[in-house]
């Protein structure tokens, strides 16, 4: 959620939520809030908050940001009064499906053989990154309530209005959507939190050399400067050199945790098409509320996220194998016949960097600096 606008309307819509009065005037928005808001966000009545940093301060208002401790109180708010709601998609206009599958980047001539309403459970998933730096992003995945079928929505049409909707039946079993859900989050974000991870380990490995390079020349240089009596004053460097690599540790070493912030029953209209991909004929089911196009698959890394491209030579491909795929497209071995060869200097070598380098390093002319 590092998008302005979407971090905004977020903040809104939970404020709205929780019984305050919100009022956006020119990207400020001004928060009349009753006593139990006050109390858990630690604000006075009517509070003035701001998105963008370089508005901190104007009308005294507060920045709300990523990392920020007045978003932190917000989302703690959120998920302790837990958003669960049911609503039922309005009619949608006459070409939405062409247009869902135009944004997928598939065919919109395509034949529907049959349509139906289905309800579907939406969960949306806070992930939290933290290192020594900290990331956080919001994801909504959509399920069927048996769980067979899962996808990520859009974020747009996972938070659109919905009509009111009174489900028949008291309650709603949810155990085996949610588990649904939470293999489709994982298999989503494994990529993300792995380079999360690698990077920290990185920077954890990084900032251990340096403070073993700083104590090592130091102690090197006082048994240089005083062979003896000063075996007292190397124990002393040993236990602070020991104690920064512990706080290192505990400053750089990842951690991923992903918390259910809400959950919402949508009853929507279901097509079930078939999209002409060259000569064959492939089944696709897309829903009105999320729009999202299922039952296809990534020929190249197995993926069933979109948008798509198709081609007769490579098939159906996700959109990043589409990009790597017309990026790695090889050079011809040899210049064509009629192509004149360049001449070369006569008696001309090529040229040779230097053995070796004789320009001093960063890490050797800081290596005495203070960690």
């Amino acid at each position: 959620m590092s998008d302005v606008g979407d971090l905004r309307g977020f903040v809104m819509e939970a404020l709205s939520d929780a019984g305050a009065d919100v009022r956006d005037e020119g990207g400020v928005l001004w928060v009349t809030s009753p006593e139990s808001v006050r109390t858990a966000l630690e604000i006075p009545e009517t509070a003035c908050l701001v998105f963008e940093p370089e508005r901190a301060g104007e009308f005294g208002a507060e920045l709300v940001a990523p990392g920020s401790y007045l978003l932190e109180r917000i989302l703690g708010l959120v998920m302790s009064r837990g958003r669960w709601n049911r609503g039922t998609v309005a009619d949608p206009p006459a070409d939405w499906l062409a247009d869902a599958l135009r944004g997928a980047g598939l065919p919109a001539d395509a034949s529907v053989p049959g349509s139906r309403v289905e309800t579907l459970a939406v969960f949306a998933f806070r992930i939290t990154l933290v290192s020594d730096e900290k990331r956080e992003s919001f994801h909504y995945v959509a399920t069927s309530l048996d769980g067979r079928d899962s996808w990520e929505a859009p974020v747009p049409q996972a938070e659109a209005a919905l009509l009111p909707w009174d489900a028949p039946g008291a309650s709603v079993d949810l155990e085996a959507a949610y588990r649904a859900a939470g293999t489709a989050l994982l298999r989503r974000t494994q990529a993300s939190v792995e380079a999360f991870r690698k990077t920290s380990l990185a920077a954890l490995e990084e900032e251990v050399r340096r403070i073993f390079s700083y104590f090592d020349g130091t102690v090197k240089e006082i048994r240089a400067s005083a062979p003896t009596g000063t075996d007292d004053l190397v124990r002393a460097l040993g236990g602070e050199r020991d104690r920064r690599l512990t706080e290192a540790v505990e400053r750089f070493d990842p951690h991923a945790t992903a918390t259910l912030c809400g959950v919402r029953l949508v009853r929507t209209p279901v097509a079930d098409v078939l999209v002409r991909l060259g000569k064959d004929e492939v089944p696709v089911t897309v829903d009105a509320f999320t729009r999202v196009p299922r039952g296809l698959r990534c020929k190249r890394c197995e993926t069933d996220q979109g948008p798509w491209n198709w081609t007769e030579d490579a098939g159906l491909l996700c959109r990043a194998c589409s990009a790597t795929a017309a990026g790695s497209v090889p050079l011809p071995a040899r210049p064509p016949s009629d192509t004149p060869r360049p001449r070369r200097p006569a008696g001309g070598g090529a040229a040779r960097s230097p053995r070796g380098s004789t320009g001093r390093s960063q890490s050797a002319s800081s290596r005495r600096r203070r960690p």
